[in-house]
């Protein structure tokens, strides 16, 4: 066995422990929460709130396809918005129903290459898909830091000792967005070129986001509690970047327990509501997948669609 194929098992290895461990400690909070107490808060969502909902989710997952979608309609490629919409689906249904072998992406890629889009593409396209998300997704952050600061300065930690964590902190912050910082320029090389539609993706973006608030907007209003809207985009996307660290398996257990954790900590959420919202969460991300399931076997199969189409500069309008 390689050095390679030896470090792709021990990070599955890490994913499943990550993964156990997490829910183990959900479920440790289950049962300090108190069962019943949880129960309760879900029947006190109204039947109009759960539609709503579900409403907002399908918003979010069709401004994620629109997103992609954007992303391939570069110079001369023409992708069909059929195809790039079942291979959105299908991604998704991958990602929460096979997350131990196939992908999101990977069902995505290889759809993408069967109905004809070039390989260099499709895989550029997806890695933008990614850090057009994460860029969205930082601009929420500076709402979240103030809530975080409080929580940082109620701590024991003197301030000599505070300044010092944060000056450790902001090196490794710093190192770690100048390299991302040169990711994105390396992958944004396709898109530079044509700024609109990547302003179109981030614009997409954007909806995604907004539908994700609004649900726990609603989630949290239902209960009887109150978080601001901006509020909720800040610890919200505390919660994105932590569940991105790869010690679980699709965030399973870990999106969980950082949802509970941050917006009791950090939103001042009882428990009983912010396990509501990690259970309404995690059920909406499963149920928003589901139309995947009509399109994910014809592209594991080879099933080929609509080819792309060349297009040329005199014929664009």
């Amino acid at each position: 066995m390689n050095d390679l194929s030896k470090n792709k098992k021990w990070q599955v290895t890490i994913r499943w422990i990550g993964t156990l461990l997490s829910l183990a400690l959900l479920i440790y909070l289950f049962f300090t929460t108190g069962i019943d107490e949880i129960v309760a808060a879900l029947k006190k969502l109204s039947l109009s709130k759960i539609i709503l909902v579900i409403l907002l989710i399908f918003i979010s997952r069709i401004a994620t396809f629109f997103r992609w979608h954007m992303l391939l309609q570069i110079e001369t490629i023409k992708v069909n918005w059929k195809d790039s919409l079942r291979l959105t689906f299908a991604g998704l249904f991958a990602a929460n129903f096979l997350p131990t072998t196939i992908g999101g992406d990977v069902v995505r890629l290889a759809g993408a290459m069967r109905v004809g889009i070039s390989g260099t593409l499709a895989a550029a396209s997806l890695m933008t898909d990614r850090l057009v998300g994460m860029a969205g997704m930082a601009l929420a952050l500076p709402f979240g830091l103030p809530a975080l600061f409080k929580f940082v300065d109620n701590r024991t930690l003197d301030k000599g000792r505070r300044v010092m964590v944060m000056l450790a902190f902001g090196k490794k912050l710093s190192y770690k967005l100048s390299s991302a910082i040169k990711k994105v320029i390396e992958n944004f090389s396709y898109w530079l070129k044509h700024p609109k539609y990547l302003l179109l993706a981030l614009l997409f973006t954007f909806v995604h986001m907004a539908a994700i608030f609004l649900i726990i907007k609603v989630i949290i209003s239902d209960l009887g509690e109150y978080m601001s809207f901006w509020q909720i985009a800040g610890i919200w996307s505390l919660t994105y970047f932590i569940t991105l660290i790869p010690v679980s398996i699709n965030g399973l257990g870990l999106q969980e327990v950082t949802i509970t954790n941050l917006f009791s900590i950090l939103g001042g959420l009882s428990n009983s509501t912010s396990i509501t919202i990690a259970i309404v969460i995690r059920a909406l991300w499963v149920i928003g997948s589901l139309p995947g399931a009509f399109f994910i076997s014809g592209i594991l199969s080879g099933e080929k669609s609509l080819p792309v189409t060349e297009v040329s500069k005199d014929s664009k309008q």
